[in-house]
């Protein structure tokens, strides 16, 4: 496990910066791909690692001179790598910089780059192994979209028809609290594509009517979707809020989904070793 990412040194590629903040979710996402790809090592013929938002690779914390590894490069620099990688990246110089380092790193790896995750879904189905007789396929796969509109429920419940895991960031705070009135606007389909929910305005009345905040409506309903597909989800409560380093204000949840218990687990040990608020230098 990892209680600080390395710091790389400029290769004078396409490194996008992000807060100081995005440290605690790459080493989530480092800590819990360690344990799954380690103890299913010998249990499952293929592992496969399915990043959504992969990005370039590489982020700069803003306000420093810090150059860390982002979710891709984190997910290959494992004691036991992924025996399948498969990097959706919708904007193209972000996709041939992260196929770059990629490649550059890690000759030897097995890798696929596709592009928006959600109108090429099948592609990232179809570059899944076959789970078959004798060979069994098991995948984590990690989702960063920017705001709500990125990521459909669609392409995550697609994806649930194979053997897989799911770590998703839910902009709950960011977009989801901020944005509240367009949301709620009846023609407004955005929470509906996100969730798969239909008729969760009058859910949201009855939520609104506790005086629940609506990002966290959305997390819970996002929750009790996964739920419908067979997924553990007890509660909020599973879910890891991510603060701004500055002033301390609520960001962003983490959610973790898996139909096994053991997944469960392992996300409940990842999450020991991160902790809410991290200094930089």
């Amino acid at each position: 496990m990892i209680e600080r990412l390395p710091t790389l040194e400029d290769d004078r590629l396409l490194t996008p910066e992000v807060g100081a903040w995005a440290e605690h979710k790459y080493r989530l996402v480092w800590n819990y791909a360690t344990m799954f790809a380690t103890s299913m090592k010998n249990k499952w013929e293929a592992r496969v690692y399915i990043d959504l938002f992969a990005g370039a690779g590489r982020a700069k914390i803003e306000n420093t001179n810090q150059i860390v590894p982002a979710s891709p490069l984190l997910a290959l620099d494992i004691p036991h790598p992924f025996d399948k990688y498969i990097f959706c990246e919708n904007e193209g110089e972000k996709r041939r910089v992260l196929e770059n380092r990629v490649k550059r790193g890690y000759p030897d790896i097995s890798a696929d780059y596709i592009e928006d995750a959600n109108s090429h879904v099948e592609a990232i189905v179809n570059s899944i192994p076959k789970h078959r007789s004798g060979y069994r396929v098991l995948s984590f796969c990690f989702a960063d979209p920017y705001n709500i509109k990125n990521l459909q429920f669609n392409t995550i419940k697609r994806l649930s028809d194979k053997y897989i895991d799911f770590l998703i960031l839910l902009p709950t705070y960011m977009d989801a609290h901020r944005n509240v009135i367009p949301y709620i606007d009846k023609t407004n389909t955005v929470i509906e594509d996100f969730t798969g929910a239909h008729g969760w305005r009058d859910e949201w009345k009855v939520a609104e009517a506790k005086n629940m905040d609506f990002g966290l409506f959305v997390a819970d309903l996002f929750g009790r979707q996964m739920k419908a597909l067979k997924y553990i989800y007890t509660g909020l409560s599973d879910m890891v809020l991510v603060r701004s380093i500055d002033k301390n204000l609520p960001l962003y949840h983490l959610a973790f989904f898996s139909r096994n218990q053991k997944g469960a687990d392992f996300w409940k040990e990842a999450k020991k070793y991160s902790t809410d608020q991290l200094s930089f230098l």
